[in-house]
């Protein structure tokens, strides 16, 4: 069963090969071994790419189970980090990929020499179990899901603008001042279905109708939208503070900055949690805190 899992995982023959230091012909007849014992077709295979089947995705699942289940019984023998091994793959949000995590992969590697780490950078919804993703990180209020949620923290939110847009726009003062404003607009799906500014006056949340002349579907075109000076934007704090210390970018209406967002690991409901996947979340946890991208416990 672990090597299914990991020609799963690995979408092909010779990368499961590799992960598992076996010759891929025998990756192959072990799959076919158990293909033929189940009676099922487990895995499409193509020249490039394999795979699994509907009934493969099935068994996928109770197989990772499984495996997990052998691992974290060894576990309890076994205390070293480096003895955690294994691939995981990650999807989590662009921004936090190319400037949290990228940059400090090496503290991860050191302490998991042999955990290998496959990161999707994207910002749209994606479904774990049939694009074979052990976990997801979410910058968002999540709604009731069948999925695992483990909340890291919280991330303080706040609107800024270029300095280019604010000179030739004015500093809003007040929520009742972005009627004169533009938005750069942010949507998970084409079109956006609203253009709204939100924030908290007196305690109670608030939202206001704005103008849009772009619209965009991920962090880094989002960022990008506002530094050009294409209207403001509503960001987390620390993904903009050097932009804001470099003077590139111009807080405004602090005194309403919105509810901070919660940011949380996603992950299949499973009997067995892998070790490697809970050392990479300890370790994701860790990482937001000490950078300050979540707000510090009170």
């Amino acid at each position: 069963m672990q090597v299914f899992v990991q020609v799963v995982e690995s979408g092909n023959f010779t990368r499961a090969a590799e992960a598992l230091g076996l010759p891929r012909s025998t990756v192959s007849s072990t799959v076919q071994a158990l293909e033929d014992r189940l009676g099922v077709q487990l895995l499409q295979r193509t020249t490039r790419v394999v795979r699994p089947t509907q009934e493969g995705l099935q068994f996928a699942g109770t197989a990772r189970d499984l495996v997990d289940a052998v691992a974290q019984a060894e576990a309890q023998f076994r205390h070293r980090p480096e003895e955690i091994s294994g691939r995981l793959r990650i999807d989590m949000p662009s921004r936090i990929a190319r400037r949290m995590v990228i940059p400090h992969l090496h503290d991860f590697r050191t302490r998991y020499p042999a955990v290998t780490l496959d990161i999707s950078a994207t910002d749209r919804m994606i479904d774990l179990v049939s694009e074979g993703v052990d976990a997801v990180v979410r910058l968002a209020e999540l709604e009731d899901s069948e999925l695992i949620c483990r909340k890291i923290g919280d991330v303080p939110i706040l609107t800024c603008g270029s300095t280019d847009y604010i000179a030739h726009h004015g500093v809003p003062k007040l929520p009742g001042d972005l009627k004169d404003h533009h938005l750069v607009n942010y949507a998970q799906r084409m079109p956006a279905l609203s253009i709204e500014w939100d924030g908290l006056e007196n305690g109670r949340g608030i939202t206001v109708a704005m103008r849009s002349h772009l619209c965009v579907d991920n962090a880094e075109s989002y960022v990008a939208g506002a530094l050009h000076g294409h209207g403001l934007i509503q960001v987390p704090a620390h993904d903009v503070a050097e932009d804001i210390a470099a003077g590139s970018l111009v807080e405004v209406l602090a005194d309403f900055r919105p509810t901070p967002i919660p940011i949380s690991i996603l992950y299949a409901r499973r009997r067995h949690l892998a070790p490697r996947l809970r050392a990479f979340m300890d370790w994701l946890a860790e990482l937001l805190r000490d950078e300050g991208f979540v707000e510090a416990r009170r």
